[in-house]
C-alpha cells in the first residue's frame, strides 16, 4: 500500500506539472553564467615622467625610434654648461641614421649661459607657458639640488643600459667627473709638494672665485667632510716648513668646527678655506690661468683650474707645457690635488620632446660616440666604466709634455700615498653644510 501511494503521488505531481504547460504555463530555465567582463586596457601615461619610466624599461633601439618619431623635422633645445654639447646631439643624429633612417634628421640648439644664469633659464621655461629647453647639462650639484630637483624642475631619468654606480652617479645621473688641479710653473725656485704650500704665506695661486663658478664653493664645503677633513689634517702634520702662518689660520677659526657642527679635523679644513680665501689671486676663467702658467714669465705661479686647459697651449719659445708641473705627479706629495666635480644630465618637467630627451642622455652616458666630446681630451671621465675604458690619455705628453699624461679616474680619486686625492662633490653634503659655510665663506 505505501508502494501504491507513493506512485500516485508521483503521477499526481507529473499529471500537474503537464497541465500547467498545457494552460499556458512555462517551466524555468536555468540562468546561464554571465559573461565576464575583460580587464580596461591600462592607460599609458604620456606625462613627462610617464615617459621617462617607459624610457627606463625600453632597449636602446627601442627608445631611439621612438625619439626619431618624436623629433625627426623639428627643433631640440638644450642649455648646458659645456660648449662641447654642441657636438652631442649631430652625434646622436649620425648613429641613427646610419643604423635605423638615413633620412632622419633634425634642428639642434644650445647655449652656455654665463654667471650662474642656467638656473633662472630653467626656472623661467618651467614656470612659464611657452616651455621650449627639452633637457640640460648642468654643473653645481648644490644648487641642482636645492633650485631644481627639491622644487620638481628637473626629473632624472637612468638609461637600461647605463653600468654606472648608481649611488654615486646616478642620483642625479652624471655625464662626468671632471677635475681641476694644482699646477705650477716649474722655472723657479719654489716647490709645491703639499696643499698648504698653495696658502702659504706670500702664495697668491690663481683660481676662478668660488661666486663666478660655484663648484669653487662646493669644493670649499666638501672639504669639511669628515673624510677629507682628515686628508687636510694629515698633511698639516706632514708639513715640514714653518707653520707659525698656519697656527694664526687655525686661531682664527677656533671654534667654529663646532659652531657649524663639523667633525673634530674641520678646523684645519676651515683654517686651510680662511687662508684661500684671503690669498688667492681671482682670475676670470680657467683659460687664462692655463695661458699665464705656461709662460717663460711666469716662474713660480700656480694656479688651481680645469686640467684640459692644457690640451691646448701653443709650443712656442715664450709657451710650453714643459714649462708646468702637476703638483701631485710629483713623487712625495702630501695632501688632496685638486677637487674634482660632475655634469648632470636632467630632463625638464615640462620637456616638450621628453622621448628625445632620454634617448640623447642615452647615447652620452652608453656609447663612446656620445661621451668622445668630452672624452677626447684628459681631465674628464664618464660615469660608465664600459665607455670610460675606451678612452686612455695616459700617454697624450709623452717624456716631452708630462703634464698632459692623465693617470686617470681611479688614480686621481683614490686614497694613500702616490694618488690624486682629489675632493669629490656630493652634493647632498655640499647642500646640507651650504646655508651655514657659504655666508662664513662670503664673509672672508
Amino acid at each position: 500500500m505505501k508502494h501504491v501511494s507513493k506512485l500516485m503521488m508521483l503521477s499526481a505531481a507529473t499529471l500537474m506539472a503537464l497541465s500547467l504547460a498545457g494552460c499556458g504555463g512555462t517551466t524555468p530555465t536555468p540562468t546561464p553564467d554571465p559573461t565576464p567582463t575583460p580587464d580596461p586596457t591600462p592607460e599609458v601615461d604620456n606625462s613627462v615622467p610617464g615617459i621617462i619610466k617607459q624610457a627606463e624599461a625600453m632597449d636602446k633601439a627601442d627608445l631611439y625610434k621612438k625619439a626619431m618619431e618624436e623629433i625627426n623635422g623639428k627643433t631640440f633645445t638644450v642649455v648646458a654648461n659645456s660648449s662641447r654639447m654642441k657636438d652631442a646631439a649631430p652625434a646622436w643624429a649620425k648613429y641613427c641614421q646610419t643604423n635605423y633612417d638615413a633620412n632622419f634628421n633634425f634642428t639642434f640648439v644650445t647655449s652656455q649661459p654665463k654667471n650662474n644664469r642656467i638656473f633662472t633659464q630653467i626656472k623661467a621655461d618651467v614656470t612659464g607657458s611657452n616651455h621650449v629647453i627639452a633637457m640640460t647639462l648642468i654643473q653645481d650639484g648644490n644648487q641642482i639640488k636645492n633650485k631644481m630637483i627639491d622644487t620638481g624642475y628637473l626629473l632624472n631619468y637612468i638609461p637600461k643600459e647605463w653600468d654606472g654606480n648608481k649611488t654615486k652617479d646616478g642620483e642625479p645621473l652624471a655625464l662626468q667627473s671632471l677635475n681641476k688641479v694644482f699646477v705650477y710653473n716649474n722655472l723657479g725656485t719654489k716647490k709645491f709638494t703639499n696643499c698648504w704650500d698653495f696658502v702659504a704665506e706670500g702664495q697668491h695661486t690663481q683660481f676662478m672665485a668660488p661666486n663666478s663658478e660655484p663648484v669653487g664653493k662646493n669644493f670649499l664645503y666638501m672639504l669639511t667632510r669628515d673624510d677629507y677633513a682628515a686628508v687636510v689634517k694629515d698633511a698639516y702634520e706632514k708639513y715640514t716648513g714653518d707653520k707659525t702662518y698656519f697656527e694664526t689660520a687655525l686661531k682664527a677659526v677656533n671654534g667654529l668646527d663646532a659652531e657649524f657642527g663639523l667633525g673634530a679635523d674641520a678646523k684645519y679644513s676651515l683654517a686651510w678655506i680662511y687662508l684661500w680665501q684671503k690669498s688667492f689671486l681671482e682670475v676670470e676663467d680657467d683659460g687664462p690661468i692655463s695661458a699665464n702658467l705656461v709662460k717663460k714669465s711666469s716662474p713660480d705661479a700656480a694656479g688651481l683650474l680645469v686640467y684640459s686647459k692644457f690640451r691646448s697651449t701653443a709650443e712656442t719659445e715664450e709657451t710650453s707645457n714643459k714649462n708646468v708641473t702637476v703638483a701631485a705627479y710629483q713623487d712625495g706629495y702630501v695632501g688632496f690635488g685638486g677637487y674634482m666635480y660632475k655634469h648632470y644630465l636632467q630632463i625638464l618637467k615640462t620637456s616638450p620632446y621628453p622621448w628625445t630627451s632620454c634617448a640623447l642622455i642615452n647615447f652620452m652616458t652608453t656609447e663612446h660616440d656620445g661621451f668622445n666630446p668630452w672624452g677626447k681630451d684628459m681631465g674628464g671621465y664618464s660615469s660608465s666604466p664600459k665607455v670610460q675604458a675606451t678612452f686612455d690619455h695616459s700617454n697624450d705628453g709623452g717624456t716631452d709634455y708630462p703634464v698632459k699624461n692623465d693617470k686617470g679616474y681611479d688614480w686621481w680619486t683614490g686614497s694613500g700615498s702616490g694618488k690624486g686625492n682629489l675632493v669629490l662633490e656630493d652634493s647632498t653634503y655640499a647642500a646640507k653644510v651650504s646655508a651655514d659655510l657659504g655666508d662664513w665663506i662670503d664673509s672672508l
